[in-house]
């Protein structure tokens, strides 16, 4: 793969984003989250909740949790990388706080039926 791959899917009522997304790998990752953190926290109302190293399908993997307003409207976001076989992978979602259950059994879902290729 040259080239990075991304699948986008937003519900029907708008309140869940689902990404997931492979791309050559390019360094630590969590130094590159972390990185970033500095530019989400001039974002508005934005509230880490965790950044912080994990383990996915027996691979290093980093997790970022954290919340934010985006026009007017509150969300959750949940981030999930890891590098594997030279490439590097996430599985992100954003979503509105009042679908928090059925967004985290959507999110459980694609987490545990993602497969590395």
């Amino acid at each position: 793969m040259k080239t990075g791959a991304e699948v986008h899917y937003t519900s029907p009522d708008g309140r869940q984003e689902l990404v997931g997304k492979s791309s050559l790998a390019r360094g630590n990752l969590l130094d590159t989250w972390k990185r970033s953190e500095k530019n989400a926290q001039q974002g508005r109302d934005y509230v880490k909740i965790r950044l912080a190293e994990t383990r996915f399908q027996g691979y290093p993997a980093v997790v970022w949790e954290y919340t934010f307003t985006l026009r007017g409207t509150p969300w959750h976001a949940r981030l999930l990388g890891f590098d594997a076989d030279g490439k590097s992978y996430q599985i992100n979602t954003w979503y509105q706080p009042e679908i928090e259950a059925q967004a985290l059994k959507t999110y459980s879902t694609v987490k545990e039926t993602f497969t590395v290729l």
